[in-house]
């Protein structure tokens, strides 16, 4: 008896291992339910084996039939605990069917409680003798079997039929690996036990194997369990800096519309502010220099409202969508002609219908191409050209500005690199000509062929 003693000690060890580990992570709160039922299981485990042994242990038919008890009841609560747990790993909690198994278990175990002998045999005569391959022996009862042995029987084909209807319903569900893992565990458990009831019926006269199939489960459910936890934990790091990065990108986003106000809509009010406070009193001197400034109030505020307008269709993703390319343009030099010094020269020929990551580029990059013009080329007139068919579609802005080396961009400068970027985000072509005292054209070409190629067509 030394070495199955040792082989089921060390089982059993490994199971109270794995189930106190399992209730720690159910402690902190990861998959609780899931975790802390799987503990149970394990604990359970532990103790049927450990009951196992001193059945094994036993030389006379009293302390027998106290260890065969105390194994079998482990065993159903065993089965109760893997029932819950298999529902909850899979998803699949049919109640009724559920509560069921439970109330055969339980009648089980009862039954086990209330018999003399147990729920195996009415009567036991006496004990036997087996001797095992490797020159040890175990005890056997000889005795009578107990009809209500058909309640245990009922319980663990059962459990087996759900057990596998839940592994097939998990793997219908798309669950492959998950489910495939749990059906190889529940195999080799159902193996074992059926095994097991081989041996009470005195079919086969060997030791018992349900304890190492119960170890089978443990371990492999474990490590599948854990893997399922490592990659939750990973998901809710990605989680957890998604949501920084959202955050930082909101904050960023928050600045440049702060930016944006500040250097447009707000400037053009305070203008219009001081201009309208002034007019009463130029009025009265000189009406026709007045006329002048209610002019300039007027081309003021529209600017004012067509800048506010733009950093509406910024904030609502939708409004680029709803509106065609060549609307927005309008909108967007109506708007910088409002705080600009120089006058803005939109023209819109022939536009076809865009998607809206194409859109967006376009709107982009005239954008930032005008912003550079307000800040940078000193600027007395500006022309933004689109002009489109249903094979190309050709944006030109252009200025009569200071212009700049185009080969010496100071480094920080990464207003044209950006543009640049986002015209091979679409496959377009973008061309940017610009020499000292000549002012700065700026070209982007996007057609269907670009489309294509960037589809790998």
């Amino acid at each position: 008896m030394t070495l199955i003693a040792t082989i089921l000690g060390i089982v059993a060890g490994i199971c109270l291992y794995i189930g106190l580990l399992h209730l720690l992570i159910a402690y902190g709160r990861l998959q609780t339910a899931l975790h802390f039922c799987f503990g149970l299981v394990c604990l359970g485990v532990c103790a049927y084996i450990l009951a196992l042994i001193l059945t094994y242990q036993t030389t006379n038919v009293e302390n027998y039939i106290i260890a065969k008890k105390l194994a079998s009841s482990i065993g159903y609560v065993d089965g109760i605990t893997i029932v819950w747990f298999v529902a909850l790993y899979t998803k699949v909690k049919p109640m009724r069917l559920i509560l069921v198994l439970n109330s055969v278990y339980v009648i089980s175990l009862l039954i086990n409680q209330i018999s003399a002998t147990g729920i195996l045999y009415s009567h036991i005569s006496s004990l036997s003798s087996i001797s095992l391959p490797w020159s040890e022996s175990i005890t056997h009862p000889k005795g009578t079997l107990n009809p209500l042995f058909s309640f245990q029987l009922l319980a663990l084909n059962s459990s087996a039929v759900f057990l596998f209807y839940a592994c097939y319903r998990q793997y219908r569900r798309g669950e492959k690996q998950a489910a495939l893992t749990l059906c190889l565990s529940v195999v080799i458990l159902v193996g074992t036990v059926q095994h097991d009831r081989q041996v009470d019926l005195g079919t086969i006269k060997f030791i018992y194997l349900a304890g190492f199939g119960f170890m089978s489960f443990v371990v492999i459910m474990s490590l599948r369990l854990r893997k399922e936890l490592i990659q939750a934990v990973k998901l809710g790091e990605q989680l957890i800096e998604s949501e920084r990065l959202r955050k930082i990108a909101v904050e960023v986003e928050r600045n440049r519309l702060a930016r944006d106000l500040h250097d447009s809509v707000s400037q053009t009010l305070f203008t219009v502010a001081t201009i309208a406070e002034a007019l009463p009193r130029v009025w009265k001197r000189n009406p026709e220099v007045a006329q002048e400034g209610l002019e300039e109030l007027a081309q003021l505020t529209q600017g004012a409202l067509a800048e506010m307008r733009n950093l509406l269709v910024e904030l609502r993703p939708s409004g680029l969508a709803d509106k065609p390319l060549g609307e927005l343009l309008q909108q967007l030099t109506k708007g910088i002609q409002g705080r600009a010094s120089f006058q803005v020269i939109t023209t819109v020929e022939g536009e076809r219908s865009l998607s809206n990551e194409v859109k967006l580029v376009f709107y982009r990059i005239t954008q930032e191409a005008l912003n550079n013009i307000i800040k940078y080329a000193q600027a007395t007139l500006v022309s933004v050209s689109l002009h489109g068919d249903s094979q190309e579609i050709v944006l030109r802005i252009s200025d009569n500005g200071c212009g700049f080396d185009s080969n010496k961009i100071p480094s920080g400068h990464l207003g044209i690199a950006i543009m640049k970027e986002r015209a091979e985000s679409i496959g377009a072509i973008f061309y940017l000509s610009s020499y000292p005292g000549e002012g700065t054209e700026i070209v982007l070409s996007w057609s269907i062929a670009s489309l294509k190629i960037g589809n790998g067509e």
